[in-house]
Protein backbone atom coordinates (compact mmCIF):
# COMPACT_ATOMS: atom_id res chain seq x y z
CA UNK A 1 0.00 0.00 0.00
CA UNK A 2 1.32 3.34 -0.81
CA UNK A 3 1.52 6.26 1.32
CA UNK A 4 -0.70 8.71 1.07
CA UNK A 5 0.74 12.36 -0.43
CA UNK A 6 2.18 14.37 1.96
CA UNK A 7 2.13 12.23 4.96
CA UNK A 8 4.34 10.92 6.56
CA UNK A 9 6.04 6.85 6.58
CA UNK A 10 5.70 5.13 9.84
CA UNK A 11 9.16 4.45 10.15
CA UNK A 12 9.73 8.42 9.51
CA UNK A 13 6.85 9.03 12.30
CA UNK A 14 8.87 7.54 14.61
CA UNK A 15 12.05 9.77 13.43
CA UNK A 16 9.97 13.06 14.12
CA UNK A 17 8.67 11.57 17.70
CA UNK A 18 12.07 11.49 18.69
CA UNK A 19 13.59 14.60 17.22
CA UNK A 20 10.44 16.32 18.78
CA UNK A 21 11.02 14.82 22.10
CA UNK A 22 14.63 16.14 22.17
CA UNK A 23 13.74 19.76 21.27
CA UNK A 24 10.75 19.68 23.68
CA UNK A 25 13.40 18.35 26.64
CA UNK A 26 15.93 20.95 25.40
CA UNK A 27 13.55 23.94 25.90
CA UNK A 28 11.82 22.86 29.31
CA UNK A 29 12.53 25.93 31.79
CA UNK A 30 14.99 25.40 34.20
CA UNK A 31 14.46 25.30 38.08
CA UNK A 32 14.40 29.11 39.32
CA UNK A 33 17.49 30.09 41.06
CA UNK A 34 18.14 33.43 42.93
CA UNK A 35 20.51 36.42 40.73
CA UNK A 36 23.45 35.52 43.18
CA UNK A 37 23.19 31.92 42.26
CA UNK A 38 22.08 32.00 38.44
CA UNK A 39 26.03 32.96 37.23
CA UNK A 40 24.04 34.79 34.55
CA UNK A 41 20.68 36.85 33.28
CA UNK A 42 18.76 38.82 36.59
CA UNK A 43 16.97 41.25 35.24
CA UNK A 44 14.14 43.59 37.21
CA UNK A 45 12.02 46.37 35.57
CA UNK A 46 9.60 48.38 37.49
CA UNK A 47 7.78 51.35 37.94
CA UNK A 48 8.42 53.54 41.44
CA UNK A 49 7.09 56.73 42.60
CA UNK A 50 3.27 56.52 41.68
CA UNK A 51 0.95 59.88 42.50
CA UNK A 52 -2.69 59.96 41.49
CA UNK A 53 -0.78 63.57 39.72
CA UNK A 54 2.17 62.36 38.22
CA UNK A 55 3.39 59.74 35.99
CA UNK A 56 5.76 57.11 37.68
CA UNK A 57 9.16 56.97 37.30
CA UNK A 58 10.67 53.22 36.50
CA UNK A 59 14.45 51.28 37.01
CA UNK A 60 16.07 48.53 34.62
CA UNK A 61 18.37 46.66 36.76
CA UNK A 62 20.72 44.45 36.43
CA UNK A 63 21.34 42.61 39.11
CA UNK A 64 24.40 41.11 38.15
CA UNK A 65 26.23 43.96 37.61
CA UNK A 66 24.46 46.43 39.96
CA UNK A 67 24.17 48.96 36.93
CA UNK A 68 20.65 50.42 36.20
CA UNK A 69 19.03 53.17 34.27
CA UNK A 70 16.58 55.13 36.40
CA UNK A 71 13.79 57.85 35.47
CA UNK A 72 12.24 59.12 38.80
CA UNK A 73 8.52 60.43 38.72
CA UNK A 74 8.31 63.90 37.64
CA UNK A 75 7.96 66.74 40.33
CA UNK A 76 4.50 67.78 40.85
CA UNK A 77 4.33 71.16 39.01
CA UNK A 78 6.17 69.93 36.37
CA UNK A 79 3.51 67.15 35.80
CA UNK A 80 1.02 68.89 33.48
CA UNK A 81 3.06 69.90 31.21
CA UNK A 82 2.61 68.52 27.66
CA UNK A 83 6.37 68.45 26.64
CA UNK A 84 7.63 66.82 30.11
CA UNK A 85 10.92 65.20 29.71
CA UNK A 86 12.05 63.44 32.37
CA UNK A 87 15.94 62.81 32.36
CA UNK A 88 17.51 59.02 32.62
CA UNK A 89 19.91 58.52 35.01
CA UNK A 90 22.68 55.94 34.92
CA UNK A 91 24.54 54.24 37.51
CA UNK A 92 25.91 51.36 39.88
CA UNK A 93 23.77 50.88 42.58
CA UNK A 94 25.81 50.72 45.96
CA UNK A 95 26.64 47.12 47.66
CA UNK A 96 24.20 47.26 50.06
CA UNK A 97 21.25 48.54 48.27
CA UNK A 98 21.82 45.73 45.55
CA UNK A 99 22.23 42.97 48.47
CA UNK A 100 19.42 43.96 49.66
CA UNK A 101 17.09 44.67 46.10
CA UNK A 102 19.41 40.93 44.95
CA UNK A 103 18.02 39.14 48.61
CA UNK A 104 14.27 40.45 48.09
CA UNK A 105 14.23 39.70 43.98
CA UNK A 106 15.50 35.87 45.45
CA UNK A 107 12.65 35.37 47.65
CA UNK A 108 10.19 36.68 44.92
CA UNK A 109 11.63 34.13 42.49
CA UNK A 110 10.94 31.16 44.88
CA UNK A 111 8.04 31.94 46.51
CA UNK A 112 6.44 33.99 43.33
CA UNK A 113 4.47 37.38 42.43
CA UNK A 114 1.49 36.29 42.78
CA UNK A 115 -1.24 35.39 45.58
CA UNK A 116 -1.85 31.55 44.78
CA UNK A 117 -5.37 32.04 45.64
CA UNK A 118 -5.54 35.12 42.54
CA UNK A 119 -4.99 32.25 40.19
CA UNK A 120 -7.98 30.38 39.75
CA UNK A 121 -10.26 33.75 40.67
CA UNK A 122 -10.53 32.79 44.32
CA UNK A 123 -11.93 35.44 47.29
CA UNK A 124 -9.49 37.62 48.63
CA UNK A 125 -7.76 38.65 51.72
CA UNK A 126 -7.56 42.07 51.12
CA UNK A 127 -8.58 44.95 48.89
CA UNK A 128 -6.05 47.47 48.06
CA UNK A 129 -7.02 50.55 46.37
CA UNK A 130 -4.71 53.12 44.81
CA UNK A 131 -5.44 56.19 43.23
CA UNK A 132 -1.64 56.39 41.73
CA UNK A 133 -2.06 53.30 39.52
CA UNK A 134 -1.40 49.88 39.37
CA UNK A 135 3.20 49.23 39.53
CA UNK A 136 4.58 47.22 37.01
CA UNK A 137 6.95 44.66 38.27
CA UNK A 138 8.91 42.58 36.14
CA UNK A 139 11.66 40.01 36.94
CA UNK A 140 13.82 37.84 34.52
CA UNK A 141 16.49 35.35 35.08
CA UNK A 142 17.85 32.81 32.75
CA UNK A 143 15.30 30.09 33.35
CA UNK A 144 12.46 32.89 32.46
CA UNK A 145 10.70 35.87 33.40
CA UNK A 146 7.68 36.46 35.75
CA UNK A 147 5.65 39.72 36.04
CA UNK A 148 3.54 40.75 39.05
CA UNK A 149 -0.78 40.76 38.53
CA UNK A 150 -2.30 43.64 37.22
CA UNK A 151 -4.42 43.12 40.29
CA UNK A 152 -2.54 44.55 43.17
CA UNK A 153 -4.24 43.07 45.51
CA UNK A 154 -3.39 39.53 43.74
CA UNK A 155 0.53 40.34 44.42
CA UNK A 156 2.09 38.38 47.07
CA UNK A 157 4.06 39.51 49.94
CA UNK A 158 7.57 38.76 48.19
CA UNK A 159 6.12 40.67 45.22
CA UNK A 160 5.06 43.77 47.17
CA UNK A 161 8.74 43.55 49.58
CA UNK A 162 10.61 43.67 46.39
CA UNK A 163 8.79 46.70 45.14
CA UNK A 164 8.89 48.49 48.72
CA UNK A 165 13.05 47.26 48.75
CA UNK A 166 12.82 49.09 45.01
CA UNK A 167 11.46 51.97 46.33
CA UNK A 168 13.71 52.94 48.83
CA UNK A 169 16.60 51.95 46.77
CA UNK A 170 15.70 54.47 44.20
CA UNK A 171 14.15 57.50 46.69
CA UNK A 172 13.94 60.89 44.76
CA UNK A 173 15.38 62.40 47.68
CA UNK A 174 18.44 59.78 48.58
CA UNK A 175 19.34 58.96 44.84
CA UNK A 176 21.83 55.63 44.99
Amino acid sequence: MEPVAGCFRPWEIGSMIAVLAAFLAAHQAAPSQGPADSGGTAWIVATLGHSEWCPAGNVRLDLEAGEYAFTPRAARRLCEQRALDRPVSRGRLDAERLAAVRQAYSRAVAEGLEVPGCRFGGPRETVIISNGGTPVLIVTNGAGTGAAPDDLTCWSEAAHALHDVLESAFDADDRP
